[in-house]
Order: structure tokens, then C-alpha cells, then sequence
């Protein structure tokens, strides 16, 4: 099939060539008056630049501009107040540009539902867009996701910390389902695209991850991103938006001659958050040396404070791409290829991903569009690293401080009985490997191979009518291998010979739709606007695993050697949704609009007729045109939206089934031991939201506001069952879970001169979750099964992801903290230890431009939430964490009460402490490792000039960029518990990172360290 994809990229590339005429490239001085269009004065203060450049300026006293511009380029000006105009330049050299106000027409346009393009001025619901360079600055993960951080008010978002190509979550105005999915839906070119995250971590046991669909989009083919954060704004996609929507427009090609950009960039990642580490004492117990022990509770020794820092590696990053677009007025085309060369910071793992995209573009006739885009992404991740329990960061936390960087690498001998590699390790355990072992000769090794095919024809019936045809079509291909040699310990279940595996799966989903729309005006003041549609979509996903646990010639890592071949994990569905869909809108004297949508969904998982129905209905009023305002005030406008989305659950839940198992003779079949559910119903959410849009002084202040609620029922629940009924549990629909909350935007053009302008925005959001009821005799429902640290759960009354542990027994009489007779704390279970979910979001964006330079930051902050880290628990039992270092040899006297209520007196060591509350590590009490998230980091940091070329230059335009992510804490969030004598600790993980990108938050274990990273970024035009 890959060669199948190139030789089309081939032709239809040499086809593209064909069609798009060759300008000259000179370079020379353009100049003009730019003017109201309504008042016909000249306009001072307008920003006149070459497209996808800095390089420009702004018009003068009487509205003359004067700028050096290739023919074949494009002009932008802009003004806060007015609509942007974007000329095509040619062999002219004087221009009149004409700006039309927009104090009493917001005229900026979105890309909405089914990509429909909408004027933001008629919106009854809360959109935000996002422009200019997407993921220029990247993270370690390669993920376009994770670039929004601090971008979106209303988002959170949380990336797993598996390295290059790790999945993203976001949560737009809160958790909504309890065994559902709750990340925004991905949309790209008006076509939904399959996010699903596989192997996400459901608890602390050691896991490897999984890449998720977001990390196959290329940023450099993204032209702007519009979100959609209630389900008001996504209605329209059903299901699958119920979780709001993230509206991706990718690049086109445009009428002017053949334009290349060359896009090249590297980075380099280094671990920036370190842990404290102690660094006195060595190997022993109780303050005793002693070899072959793993825990630095030993007397004092020459340690190696680096040893931790050096395994882990600097990362560097490549990222190349070449663009080439142009067209004649009939035709224009697109066509880039993407390179991505990711290492990470775990020795041996990395990332390569190549992309190719192609986009045509026709208009051979007057009333017939069309769009034929495709799309081939080849990504292989090697050794992926292992995180949770036993995990390899784990094993490099805990390793002794007195052990050296050669020792730690002397990690295995060679058997010379048949060559291969023996396990060594500094102890006898039977649980943990030297890392060294892990990296090399244990391995999980990812490829997909992705097409996504997309084609739509749009027919103009009438002046006021037209159809549009679209198909879609999205494939990946993808398999995992894992190989881990003989006597490897760290995975518990690795018998003689080794360990092999591969995961092949396999995805598929099709979609057509047909969308008829309309725009009259059936009166002097009256307008209408309408779209009727339908969809079909059918998804198809499958999974095998063949195994070979035990091989017949060690470390002979094919299926072929495997001692008792076995199949797992089979499994798959098939599904479909068949929609009607509709939505119009009614506009009195273009200053007043009433929405009203309707969609119904046929879904093959819900029980016969497989209907269900939703409906929306907004208003949105222009203040601004129907009163006089102050002459400060630009525009105003409020807004109102209801809206009632449904989702559909995952496949076979209405009847029995059944389970098959390898086994003597032709196996065994079990019934599942979760009974099913007949009268199953869709989860519906219903929302309101009221909100204002409101700009001054010209449009150089703008504010956003956004008051919402919504209340999520009939959820998918698990209750238990008495042994009798033959089942453990059973399906239930119940449940009420709420969700409210504000969000603000800002944005300000505080300075604005000829060579000087600064720009900057801010977000601030806060959700606030209650969780109503759940279900009949059920005030409690776990989102995982998982209770070490911390069981995260839904509580009636309470909110979602509340976390709960064992803490510190508090005396009823003083609150004091009670301890034992030997002064050690005590505890109790099933008691509240915080909430994952940040009580606000904050972010604060700025660029600075002066002449051709640009200076570009992003702030952000996490306010609230709490963790509970297990890594801290394994340093705190180990001794190695910084802390501990204090009373080794004892006094330390806890502030607390014994059980008849008398003072503690009392003197303990730091080892007792430690390894009683951390309990080995493995089932700490999590109180005493509970952290506050809030955290304030410089997210971004660029630095760009855009050069002058001379008019004969080759080089069109050329722009060089220095670029930073995570380059500083201004706050981190310290531990919850202030224990005397010892104080706050700081938290030793990222406060935003994750073990996976699922429903499971909040507790973390073996997570790598953060990454700073600092990049070269340059751009050429030819």
C-alpha cells in the first residue's frame, strides 16, 4: 500500500506542477493609500504585511504605505475595527486599498459544524480561534495537542509522559462521562478524524502507552484551528461532539504562480525538572552499610549526585518540511512532505514520521467547486518507554546514590554455555531490572501506516442554493511489537527463552454526507440561512495478539520459537450512524439571529428502533447596532444558546457475551461475568450557555465572556450483583453529572505605532463539577478498578475525580494528628485526599513586533487540583528522596497525639518514618504523597527575525526563529502535609504530566522527567 500512496503522490503532484503558472520573482517597492471604505479618509495605523512574513510595516500619517514584495505575492492589511484585505500582487507598483469597518459589523469568519463558514457576529455560542504558525514550537511528544496548553480557556489538557508520539487529552468545560470517552472531537476539513487512544493506563501497574490519531496531523499542512467548546457549537456532529469539537482547516493552494516553502527546524530536550535527590548517605539500613541491598539507608559514603541525570539522554529533534502550492483561477493546488525525527530522553526510544499531503482544488465552471485532498502518514516509535510500577524510570529513581555511572552500566554477563545475555542486577530482587536492562534488552516498538481520503463537490443550483457531495475516507494500519529477554524481571510473567509478541489492528471508518444549503431574503429586514443534511458512517476496528511467552531458542524473538504459541486479545466491532440533520437561522435587520438545529441519529448499539433525536435553538442580538453606544465602544453583542447532544455507546453491550480461551482439546467458552443491558439508552447531555462579545476603543480591546451549565444523564454504569444472579455485575443507565462555569477571554493591542506594536490576550476559565445523583442504592462508582496510592471515583454529592486513600487519623478532640505508642503515624482508609481537576485555568499570550523583529511569550497557570505521586512514595522508601536526609539518626518528634489524647513525646528516624508511611513503595498511604497541582510556567519563548532579501534574490522571504518550551517554573504547587521538622516538600514529577491520556488522573508513578526544550526554527520561500 505505501507504494501504491507514493507513485499517486507522484502523479498527482507532476499534475499540479502542470497546472500552476511560473511568475517572475522580482522584488520591488509596492506603495499605496489605504482608506475607509465608508468615509473614504485615509487610515493611519494600518498594518500592511507580505502573507507569511513579518516583514512590512504600517501606514503613516495620511495612509501611505510603502513595501519591497515579489509579484506573485500576497498583501495582507489589517486594522482592529475594520475586515483584513488580502491582495494578489503582480507587475503593479501603486495600489488604492479600501478597508471596511467592522464597528458595526464583527465580520471575522469561522469555520463551524459540517464546515460551514460562519460570520462570528451571528454565533449564539462560544467559539475560539487560533491562527498563525501551529506548533512551532513543539513539546517532546510531537503531539498537536499539547501545543494548545494555555492557548484555550475552558480546555484542559493533559499529555501522556510516553515520550515522541504520546496521546493528549482535552477536556473542554469538564469530565462529563464516567466509562465514555471525554476529549473533544477532532475535525479536519469538515470531516470527523478517529482520536481514539489505545492502551491508555487504567492504574499504577507498569505500562507502555499508546499513540493516539491526533499525533498523525502534520502542524505544517494546518491553517487554523477553530474550537467549538459546548456541545451548542457542535450539535451538529452528533455523538461524537458531545464533548465539544476541534475544528482543524488545512492548507490550500491559491491563485498565483508556483510558491515552495522550505520549513527546517531542530530542538533539543533535556530534563529540566530533576528531582532532589540526597546525596550523603549510601546502600545499608539503619545506618549501617551493607552490599547487596538496595535501599540508601546506609551510613554516610561517596555518592554520585548525577548518577539519576546521566542515564536519561538529551533528545534531539528534526523536523523538515517542503511546501509547494499556486494555481490559475480554474485550479490550485497544495502538495508538502513532512519529515519528523523525535528522539526522547529514555535511551533507545524515538520517533520517525514521514508525511506526505496533497490538496487540488477546481473550478473549471462557474457554479461547480471542487476538493480532493489525501493524506499518507507513515510513524514508527521504537522502544517506548515503560512507565507505572516497575517501570524504567523507577528503576533508575531508586538505584543507590552511592552507585556509580560504570556500575550502572555493568547491567549483564554473557551465559558461555549459549552466548547470550545474562541479567545482573545489585540485588537479588525479583521485581526490578537495572535500567540499562530495560532499555536494551526489553523492547516495544510501534508502526501505523495511515491514509485519510477526502473528496466533495460542490454544485451552485440557484443563486441562493446549492449541494454539497463529500466522502471521506480514513484507514490505519498498525502494529506492535514487544521482545524481552531471557531472565528479564520487571514484567513478571517472562518465562525461559524470552518473550514475544505482535499486536496487529486495524481501522477503518467511511463517510458520506450531503448538505443542501440556502440564504433568502424573504423581506426588507428579514433573512434566512439554512443547511439540510444527512450522513452515513460506518466504523470497522480489529485486533489480534500472537504470543509467545517461553521460547524455544532464547531470545530468538519470532512466533515461530514460542514454546506455547497462544492467541490474546482478539476482539473488534462494527458499527455504523445514520444521521438527518438540519439547522436555520432567521436575521431581523442583520443585528438580530435565531438558531434552531435539529439532528437524529440511527445508531447499529442501541436496541431497535435506534433512534434518538436532539435539538438546539440559540439567539444572538447585536447591542451595538440597535442603540446608540458610546463612541469607545466598537461593537456589542450578547448571546444565548439550549442545547439537548446524545451519545451513542461502544458496540455489543444489549446482548450476552461470550468469551474464548485456549485450553485441552478445542479450548473453553465462558460467559462474560458482566451481564448485558437490553433497554440500553444514549447518554445525553443538555447545556445552556449565555455569553457577551464586546470590543472598544476601535477594536483594540476585546472581551469574551461565557457563563455555561450542562448536565450529562443516563450514564453507563457498573453495579454489582449478588453471587447468585451467575454475574458480578451488570449495565446500568443512571447518573447526573453537572458541570458549570465561566469563561473569559481578553485581548488588547495596548501599543500600536509605525515600527512598535504589542499584542496580547488572556484566558481564564473555571469549571466547577457536581456530581447529582448516580443510581439507585449506588452513591459510588470507580473510574478504574485500580486502589493503589489512590482509587479515583465519582461520589454522589461530590465531584468527578475525586481521589481517595488512606490518610493521617486526626484526633476528633484537639484535630491534632494522632500516632502509635512508637510515635508512627496512624491511619485510616477510604478517607477524601483531594480532586484532580484545577479549580481555574489561566493563560496569557503576548507578541511584540518592532521593525523586523518579533518576540513572542505564553504564560500559563493550573490553579488547584491535587496528585498523588507514587514515584515520591518509591524515593521516600528507598532513601533517596532529598528529604530524608533529615534525622537519620533520629529526634524527630511528630506534632501529634496518641489515642488517649496525650502529646506525643516520642523521637523516631527519618527510615521509620518513610518506610512506614511509603509502605515499600509499592502501597504507600497517599496522604502523606499527596501534591498541590497549581502550577504558574513560561509555556513558550520565541524569537524571530524576518530578513530583508535584495530584489534579485532567489530567496522570496526568509525568517529565522529561536524558539523554548517549559523554560521555567515562576510556582509549583508542594506537598499537602506540612510535616514538622521537614516542611513542604516540592513535587518531584511535572504537575501537568500524566501516565496516560484516559479517564484515569490524578496518580502518577515512574513518570520521566520534564523536558526543556530549545529550538532553531527557519523559513524560505522560493
Amino acid at each position: 500500500m505505501e507504494r501504491i500512496i507514493r507513485k499517486l503522490f507522484l502523479i498527482s503532484t507532476c499534475l499540479l506542477f502542470l497546472s500552476i503558472p511560473i511568475y517572475s520573482q522580482d522584488m520591488s517597492t509596492r506603495q499605496g493609500v489605504v482608506t475607509d471604505k465608508v468615509t473614504k479618509e485615509t487610515l493611519p495605523g494600518v498594518q500592511a504585511i507580505v502573507k507569511g512574513t513579518t516583514r512590512g510595516g504600517v501606514t503613516d500619517v495620511d495612509g501611505v504605505f510603502k513595501i519591497e514584495a515579489n509579484n506573485g505575492d500576497y498583501l495582507v492589511f489589517s486594522m482592529l475595527g475594520y475586515e483584513s484585505e488580502e491582495i494578489l500582487i503582480g507587475n503593479e507598483t501603486s495600489f488604492n486599498i479600501e478597508l471596511t469597518p467592522t464597528t458595526y459589523d464583527l465580520g471575522e469568519v469561522v469555520v463551524t459544524a459540517l464546515g460551514i463558514e460562519r460570520k462570528t457576529r451571528t454565533l449564539s455560542y462560544s467559539t475560539q480561534q487560533i491562527e498563525g504558525s501551529i506548533g512551532e514550537i513543539k513539546d517532546n511528544s510531537s503531539n498537536i495537542l499539547s501545543s494548545l496548553s494555555g492557548k484555550i480557556s475552558g480546555a484542559v489538557i493533559s499529555t501522556a509522559a510516553t515520550g515522541p508520539g504520546a496521546a493528549a487529552r482535552v477536556v473542554l468545560r469538564g469530565n462529563r462521562s464516567i466509562s465514555g470517552n471525554n476529549t473533544a472531537l477532532i475535525v479536519i476539513d469538515g470531516v470527523p478524524y478517529d482520536n481514539t487512544s489505545y492502551g491508555q493506563a487504567t492504574g499504577t501497574t507498569y505500562n507502555y502507552g499508546g499513540s493516539d490519531g491526533a499525533v498523525n496531523i502534520n502542524p505544517d499542512d494546518v491553517a487554523s484551528i477553530n474550537v467549538l467548546k459546548g456541545p451548542s457549537a457542535a450539535a451538529l456532529y452528533g455523538s461524537r461532539a458531545a464533548n465539544g469539537a476541534i475544528i482543524i482547516t488545512t492548507k490550500q493552494g491559491k491563485e498565483g504562480g508556483l510558491k515552495i516553502d522550505l520549513n527546517s527546524g531542530m530542538s533539543v530536550d533535556q530534563p529540566h525538572l530533576l528531582i532532589n535527590f540526597q546525596d550523603t548517605y549510601g546502600r545499608g539500613n539503619g545506618g549501617v552499610a551493607a552490599e547487596g541491598v538496595g535501599e540508601s539507608w546506609g551510613a554516610a559514603a561517596q555518592t554520585y549526585p548525577t548518577n539519576v541525570k546521566d542515564f536519561f539522554e538529551t533528545a534531539y529533534s528534526f523536523n523538515n518540511t517542503v511546501s509547494l502550492y499556486g494555481g490559475t483561477d480554474m485550479m490550485q493546488g497544495f502538495a508538502s512532505y513532512t519529515n519528523n525525527s523525535v528522539e526522547g530522553m529514555i535511551p533507545g526510544n524515538k520517533l520517525e514520521r514521514n508525511t506526505m499531503n496533497l490538496r487540488i482544488n477546481t473550478q473549471f465552471d462557474s457554479r461547480l467547486t471542487t476538493d480532493a485532498k489525501i493524506t499518507y502518514v507513515n510513524q514508527r516509535v521504537k522502544n517506548r518507554p515503560r512507565l507505572g510500577d516497575a517501570g524504567t524510570p523507577i528503576e533508575a529513581y531508586i538505584m543507590p546514590r552511592d552507585m556509580s555511572e560504570q556500575e550502572l552500566k555493568d547491567y549483564e554477563t554473557i551465559n558461555p554455555n549459549n552466548g547470550q545475555p545474562v541479567r545482573k542486577y545489585w540485588t537479588t530482587s525479583s521485581i526490578y531490572d537495572n535500567p540499562y536492562w530495560s532499555t536494551n534488552r526489553t523492547s516495544v516498538n510501534e508502526e501505523r501506516n495511515r491514509v485519510t481520503l477526502l473528496g466533495s463537490a460542490k454544485y451552485q443550483l440557484l443563486d441562493w442554493l446549492s449541494i454539497l457531495g463529500r466522502v471521506s475516507y480514513d484507514r490505519y494500519d498498525d502494529k506492535i511489537d514487544g521482545s524481552f529477554y531471557d531472565g528479564t524481571v520487571s514484567l513478571g510473567d517472562v518465562k525461559a527463552g524470552g518473550k514475544y509478541y505482535e499486536t496487529n489492528s486495524q481501522y477503518w471508518e467511511r463517510n458520506f454526507d450531503f448538505l443542501l444549503s440556502g440564504e433568502n431574503t424573504i423581506a426588507e429586514h428579514i433573512s434566512l440561512n439554512y443547511n439540510l443534511g444527512t450522513s452515513f458512517l460506518k466504523r470497522k476496528y480489529a485486533t489480534v495478539t500472537d504470543m509467545a511467552n517461553g521460547l524455544s531458542i532464547p531470545n530468538k524473538f519470532s512466533l515461530t520459537a514460542a514454546t506455547t504459541p497462544a492467541f490474546q486479545d482478539v476482539g473488534g466491532y462494527t458499527r455504523a450512524l445514520n444521521s438527518v440533520y438540519g439547522n436555520l437561522q432567521v436575521g431581523f435587520k442583520s443585528y438580530l439571529f435565531i438558531d434552531v438545529t435539529g439532528r437524529n441519529d440511527w445508531s447499529s448499539t442501541l436496541p431497535s428502533p435506534h433512534s434518538y433525536f436532539y435539538p438546539s435553538v440559540g439567539l444572538s442580538a447585536i447591542i451595538s447596532d440597535m442603540v446608540n453606544m458610546p463612541s469607545w465602544v466598537s461593537f456589542g453583542k450578547i448571546r444565548a444558546s439550549y442545547t439537548q447532544v446524545g451519545n451513542d455507546p461502544d458496540p455489543y453491550l444489549l446482548k450476552q457475551r461470550f468469551l474464548f480461551a485456549l485450553g485441552a482439546g478445542q479450548g473453553f467458552i465462558s460467559r462474560n461475568q458482566i451481564k448485558s443491558i437490553q433497554d440500553l439508552k444514549p447518554e445525553k447531555t443538555k447545556s445552556y450557555e449565555i455569553g457577551l462579545d464586546w470590543r472598544f476603543l476601535n477594536g483594540r480591546l476585546g472581551l469574551d465572556a461565557t457563563l455555561y451549565k450542562s448536565n450529562t444523564i443516563n450514564q453507563l454504569l457498573y453495579v454489582g450483583l449478588p453471587m447468585a444472579s451467575g454475574f458480578n455485575r451488570r449495565y446500568i443507565n443512571a447518573g447526573n453529572i453537572e458541570n458549570r462555569g465561566i469563561e473569559i477571554q481578553l485581548n488588547a493591542t495596548p501599543v500600536e505605532t509605525e515600527h512598535f506594536t504589542w499584542n496580547t490576550g488572556v484566558n481564564f476559565s473555571r469549571n466547577i463539577n457536581k456530581v447529582i445523583e448516580l443510581a439507585p442504592n449506588t452513591t459510588q462508582v470507580n473510574i478504574t478498578d485500580n486502589t493503589k496510592y489512590a482509587t479515583v471515583i465519582v461520589k454522589e454529592g461530590s465531584s468527578y475525580g475525586d481521589l481517595y486513600g488512606w490518610a493521617w487519623k486526626k484526633d476528633a478532640a484537639t484535630g491534632k494528628y494522632v500516632v502509635d505508642d512508637r510515635g508512627l503515624p496512624v491511619v485510616e482508609s477510604n478517607q477524601k485526599l483531594g480532586n484532580f481537576n484545577p479549580d481555574a485555568m489561566l493563560g496569557w499570550s503576548n507578541r511584540l513586533g518592532y521593525k523586523n523583529f518579533s518576540i513572542s511569550f505564553l504564560i500559563d497557570a493550573r490553579i488547584g487540583g491535587e496528585m498523588v505521586s507514587g514515584t515520591d512514595a518509591y524515593l521516600a522508601a528507598y532513601g533517596v528522596a532529598g528529604y530524608t536526609e533529615k534525622f537519620r539518626e533520629g529526634g524527630l518528634v511528630l506534632d501529634a497525639v496518641k489515642a488517649d489524647g496525650s502529646a506525643n513525646t516520642t523521637a523516631i528516624t527519618s527510615q521509620q518514618l518513610w518506610t512506614t508511611v511509603s509502605q515499600n513503595g509499592r502501597d504507600a498511604w497517599g496522604d502523606f504523597f499527596t501534591y498541590d497541582m497549581t502550577n504558574v510556567r513560561l509555556r513558550e519563548l520565541s524569537v524571530g527575525y524576518d530578513f530583508q532579501l535584495k530584489e534579485t534574490a532567489i530567496v522570496e522571504s526568509a525568517s529565522l526563529s529561536i524558539t523554548g518550551r517549559n523554560l521555567l517554573f515562576f510556582y509549583r504547587g508542594k506537598s499537602i502535609m506540612n510535616i514538622n521538622g521537614i516542611g513542604k516538600r516540592d513535587n518531584p514529577t511535572d504537575p501537568d504530566a500524566s501516565l496516560g491520556a484516559g479517564n484515569y488522573q490524578g496518580v502518577e508513578l515512574g513518570l520521566p522527567p520534564l523536558s526543556r526544550s530549545i529550538g532553531l526554527n527557519i523559513k524560505l520561500t522560493f
